[in-house]
Order: structure tokens, then C-alpha cells, then sequence
């Protein structure tokens, strides 16, 4: 049973035509099935205008026993504040919110045992009828008003509870200790579970009376510690240990509990979709890294057939960071296999020409001997060769200037 306040009356309305407050497990195709069981369609406007006419009589009739005492003063003070809540002070509210339901389960089930489930009315006529006999064997006239709701998750039942009652100097309150099912909430399930023992439902764990039966328990370990002789102590070994007090639980209106579990699925969907965001970001990283390492491959498989150029990316955003890194490496190896080639093959034309002269020397001195016609025929021949002979200094980037020159016929 939750606490109410007459304001508000406004927002239960409102949720009940489904206009406002918590919707989103409310499955509106069937929101035309929920219907009324106790009370006037302006149940609530009759209750606040009840409300405020208990406000308003109750603070006349005030003044009035004032004014036969003649207490001006207090008269003129009262007249000032203004009339009062017909309600003592109270963080819960005046009102009580009753809410009859059983497990999902049960209203589905259909036992093949029993009479009333295959020859009665459905399980939720039977236990509608039950929770409208109970609410008004408890409460009577008090109950303004409750509806089936069967829009949502599971059926269950709303009930407002307007305690009326009057004080002793004939005022008239909303006095909701004046009902046994409100003053004891423990009495209140038992009750409720008797009621509907009938159709086969019982009574939740008894929570409330095994944390009462577990303090008095360990009070009297204590007591027996203290003091061996006191009154209670404990006589046998079964009872000088301490059990474990049964934690409270706190009741949770159905709004606050569906809010929960909506905020617990948002934290979950959020979760899996940073994991999916980071599987998704690992699987980019592995194909990028896979990319880099064919491209590194390819450039390696150029350089070793013997390529003298690095092949170039089909796609230049393609060219990753691996891919640069092994090009710039493999640029140096290749610059410095270019420089070591042009090196050996200088090395290998200076020694060929270097052979050469000494021929031509060797040529030039053998022409001394001949007579005047050979001699004439080999220096047409050394003309065509020293042509020859002449670029080679070029090739390996001698100084023409150089004296191994053989541009002379000598």
C-alpha cells in the first residue's frame, strides 16, 4: 500500500487514461480492456471537492466554538492562517494506493485438475471477484474507487482508499490508522492471501515475522552472555547460537521498479554496442594491418626479382604508415644496391679500358715495323676506335683532360 496525497489524484488520473506518467510498458491496442469495478466515472473530483468541504466545515465549526468562548484574538489569528488540512502531518500522505495482482504465470495457466478452469469463468474474473469482495469487506465505503488494468504485463488491480473518520471533538479527518490492513501491512498480506487461498494463491515468504523472530533470537544470546540467569536466556545448545537476521526488503512501486529495469537494459545495450564498436574497430585494425603487410610483401617480391623502383599503391589513401615505413627502408637498400652496381660496373669499364690502351700501345708500337701502306690502314681503323674510346671517359666521369686520353694517332 503506497501513501497518497489529494494532489495527487490528478497524475493517477492521468495514468489511467494513459495521457501521461509511465507508458512505455503499456501496450495501448489493449488499453481499451481495462475497465472500472468500484466508484463514478468523477470519482476524483468528487474526492477532492469531499476533501475540501471536511477543509472548509471543519475550520467554521472552529471559529464558531471560538466565537461562543469569546476568543476574539484567537479568532482573528485562525482567520489569518486559513482553514487546515483535515490530516495530521505525514511524508506519505492521507490516501492509500492498494495493488492486487499475482504472478504472470498463474493468470496464463490452465490446470487440467480443476473444475472452475475448465468449466468457470477465466482466472481473472475469479480473482477480480475475489479482490472487489476483499476490498470492500476491508475497507467498505472507503474504497472510492478501483479498475482492472490489463494493458500491461500483468493483470492487476487499482484501488484508492479515503479514510474518513472524526476526531472526538467531532472534526472530520482522513485518518488512515483507522483500518486494521493499513496499520499492520504484515496482517494486511495475510489476510490477502487467505482471501484468495480459494483460488489456489498463498501468502508470500513471512519476511517481517522471521526478521522479528531472528532479533529476538540473538537478543536473547546477548541477554544469556551477560547475564547467565536472566530471564529468556537461552537453555539448550540449539539456542546459544546466533542466526542471521533476514534482510528487509523495501517496497518498490511498479513505476520505480520498471524505471530500474529500463535504466539497467539501457546500461546493458549500451555496453554491447561499445563492444561491437570495438570488435568492429579490432576487425578495421586487422585489415588494415593485413593491407600493410601484402603491400610490405608485394615491395618485397619487387626488390628480390631484381626491380630498381618501388611499386606504387592503386589507391594513395591506401598508402598506410607500414606500407610508407617499408617503402622508405627498402628505398634506402635499394639506393645504396644502385650506388654499390654503378660502382662495380665503373670499376669493371675502367679496367676494360685500361686493357684497351694497352692494346692500342701495344698496336701502335707493332705499326712502327710496318711498311707505310699498313701502317696507313691501321690508323684509318684506330680513328673509328678512339671514337669509341673517347666516350668512355664520360661513362666513367673522367676528366677529358685526362693524359690516359687516346685521342692521339701516335
Amino acid at each position: 500500500m503506497a501513501g497518497m496525497f489529494p494532489k495527487d489524484l490528478g497524475g493517477y488520473e492521468g495514468h489511467r487514461h494513459r495521457k501521461g506518467g509511465d507508458l512505455g510498458h503499456v501496450d495501448r491496442e489493449r488499453s481499451k480492456l481495462n475497465r472500472p469495478l468500484i466508484g463514478k466515472k468523477d470519482w476524483a473530483a468528487t474526492a477532492l471537492a469531499e476533501i475540501d468541504d471536511m477543509r472548509t466545515g471543519n475550520f467554521a465549526s472552529e471559529l464558531e466554538k471560538l466565537r461562543k468562548r469569546r476568543r476574539t484574538a484567537e479568532i482573528k489569528k485562525r482567520i489569518v492562517e486559513g482553514p487546515r488540512d483535515p490530516w495530521r502531518s505525514t511524508r506519505h500522505g492521507p490516501l492509500r494506493e492498494v495493488i492486487l495482482t499475482a504472478n504472470k504465470a498463474w493468470f496464463e495457466e490452465i490446470d487440467s485438475e480443476s473444475f472452475d478452469d475448465l468449466f468457470g469463468g477465466t482466472r481473472e474474473e475469479r480473482f477480480e471477484a475475489l479482490a472487489v469482495s476483499w476490498l470492500t469487506q476491508q475497507f467498505g465505503d472507503d474504497v472510492i474507487h478501483a479498475r482492472a488494468d490489463l494493458d500491461e504485463e500483468a493483470y492487476h488491480i487499482h484501488a484508492i482508499i479515503l479514510p474518513r473518520g472524526e476526531t472526538k471533538d467531532g472534526r472530520r479527518m482522513l485518518q488512515p490508522s483507522k483500518h486494521a490492513m493499513i496499520r499492520d501491512y504484515e496482517a494486511a498480506q495475510d489476510s490477502v492471501g487467505a482471501w484468495f487461498s480459494e483460488i489456489g494463491l498463498h501468502r508470500g515468504e513471512r519476511r517481517a515475522k522471521a526478521i522479528r523472530a531472528a532479533i529476538k533470537h540473538n537478543r536473547q544470546i546477548e541477554d544469556r552472555n551477560v547475564d547467565p540467569e536472566s530471564k529468556g536466556a537461552a537453555e539448550d545448545d540449539a539456542t546459544t547460537v546466533k542466526v542471521e537476521v533476514p534482510e528487509r526488503r523495501e517496497h518498490v512501486s511498479p513505476r520505480d521498479w520498471r524505471r530500474a529495469q529500463e535504466e539497467r537494459l539501457a546500461e546493458q545495450e549500451q555496453e554491447l554496442t561499445l563492444r561491437e564498436d570495438d570488435v568492429s574497430q579490432r576487425e578495421t585494425d586487422v585489415r588494415s594491418r593485413e593491407a600493410d603487410a601484402d603491400a610490405v610483401l608485394d615491395i618485397a617480391r619487387k626488390v628480390a626479382s631484381g626491380a630498381t623502383t618501388l611499386p606504387e599503391a592503386e589507391d594513395p589513401a591506401a598508402d598506410g604508415p607500414r606500407r610508407r615505413l617499408a617503402k622508405s627502408l627498402f628505398s634506402k637498400a635499394l639506393k645504396a644496391l644502385q650506388i654499390r652496381a654503378k660502382r662495380e660496373a665503373r670499376e669493371e669499364l675502367t679496367q676494360a679500358f685500361d686493357e684497351i690502351r694497352q692494346a692500342d700501345v701495344a698496336i701502335i708500337a707493332m705499326a712502327q715495323s710496318l711498311p707505310e701502306k699498313a701502317r696507313g690502314a691501321i690508323i684509318e681503323a684506330r680513328k673509328s676506335l678512339s671514337r669509341a674510346l673517347v666516350r668512355l671517359p664520360k661513362q666513367l666521369g673522367q676528366d677529358r683532360s685526362d693524359p690516359t686520353d687516346l685521342r692521339s694517332d701516335e
